[in-house]
């Protein structure tokens, strides 16, 4: 496998105010796989499946959820409804599109209530 190039790392602020790490890798490309972490990890938990998913073409966005990893670690807004809204609050600063969104452990709790709050807004696929 090739060695990939580092992502864009960014933060974005959801509505509390609240900073969202955001790393990009493959920017470029078109389809999109959103991967969310469970508790207590951060994006790193997907380093071995970013670097296949990106050698095989796809544009990968990891994210800390907030109080993990490079987030802002806030007083409150840890329940699932809030970081519902910090994906989309991510989703829409990125443009995301037709994407495929993925959870893990609490992180498909999280996508789940993002499906039901959001109506799915922008996905195309959901993996659990």
């Amino acid at each position: 496998m090739r060695t990939q190039a580092p992502p864009f790392r960014r933060s974005f602020t959801s509505n509390d105010g609240t900073r969202i790490a955001v790393y990009d890798y493959n920017p470029r490309c078109s389809q999109t796989i959103l991967l969310i972490h469970g508790w207590p990890l951060s994006h790193k938990i997907y380093e071995y499946q970013t670097e296949r998913l990106v050698y095989m073409g796809y544009r990968v966005v990891t994210l800390d959820l907030r109080g993990f990893g490079n987030s802002d670690t806030p007083v409150c807004g840890y329940c699932y409804d809030q970081m519902a809204r910090d994906i989309y609050h991510v989703v829409n600063a990125l443009g995301l599109r037709h994407f495929i969104l993925t959870g893990f452990s609490m992180g498909g709790a999280i996508v789940l209530r993002y499906m039901r709050l959001f109506r799915g807004y922008g996905v195309r696929k959901l993996i659990l």
